[in-house]
């Protein structure tokens, strides 16, 4: 793989992460996540063998799971509080 292959997609895991990190909508923690998951995907397959490929595959199933798991609970969440920003609760 190129280093500026690379480089690009280091930056795009390291940027999907901040903007998880830092939101405070759910919209932009679901496309930080996916932003993560398209840029670690490439990395797995970086050497073209059948383990390789079949690692990516299980990552890509998992995390396509994971994301609708994710997006119903956002639903979840919208129908109860009627917002889409994340809330921080003060009481436990």
């Amino acid at each position: 793989m190129k280093p500026s292959i690379l480089l690009t997609i280091m930056m795009t895991v390291i940027s999907g992460t901040m903007i998880v990190l830092t939101s405070s909508h759910w919209l932009m923690v679901w496309i930080g996540f996916e932003m993560n998951t398209l840029a670690i995907i490439p990395i797995l397959m970086k050497k073209s063998n059948p383990r390789a490929i079949e690692a990516s595959t299980k990552y890509f199933l998992t995390q396509a799971t994971a994301s609708m798991i994710l997006m119903m609970g956002i639903a979840i969440n919208l129908l109860y509080s009627g917002q889409w920003t994340l809330s921080k609760t003060l009481h436990p």
